[in-house]
């Protein structure tokens, strides 16, 4: 494996950790011609994001773009009616853009109320269940587990008060 797609993986699980932990939903595809790992948030009501070391196909018009291949912060306008601003992130400014992020959801809960908001994350995720392409490569992305586990013997625990109808024999 290339080193850049250890960057760009450990990029993607650090992105989606930090957006799990703010609430939202993510989904992720890795692609399988390129190194890049795509990101849905909110099941596509917050939008998407391309996390990669190349640029990407024009056709495709990701919300927010974060890779290696970026130099600096750029915000691009929509060329057409009904499009989104496209914004453009470094790596390393990874913050900022969730930062930016954080404040178009709020925009958007604002907009149309958060009730309002999560009916569109539920419509998205019953409607596109079946879609092909992202939505059927997808996976959900879920929290770490932060705690360890320690591993209990028959001496740790207290037996004490066990009674024989309690299912265990010692």
């Amino acid at each position: 494996m290339k080193e850049n797609t250890t960057n760009l993986k450990d990029l993607a699980d650090t992105l989606a950790q930090r957006l799990l932990a703010e609430g939202f939903t993510v989904q992720r595809y890795d692609a399988y011609s390129t190194d890049s790992v795509y990101l849905k948030l909110d099941y596509g009501v917050c939008n998407s994001i391309r996390i990669s070391d190349h640029t990407g196909k024009k056709k495709l018009q990701y919300r927010y773009n974060i890779g290696t291949d970026i130099d600096s912060i750029r915000h691009e306008k929509p060329k057409r009616r009904g499009e989104y601003p496209r914004h453009y992130y470094p790596a390393r400014k990874m913050e900022k853009m969730v930062d930016w992020i954080l404040k178009d959801r709020k925009e958007k809960q604002e907009r149309y109320g958060k009730d309002r908001y999560y009916g569109f994350v539920q419509k998205n995720k019953v409607e596109h269940a079946n879609d092909a392409g992202f939505w059927r490569n997808s996976y959900l992305v879920y929290p770490e587990k932060k705690e360890t586990y320690q591993q209990l013997t028959l001496s740790d625990m207290d037996l004490e008060g066990l009674k024989p109808e309690g299912g265990i024999t010692l």
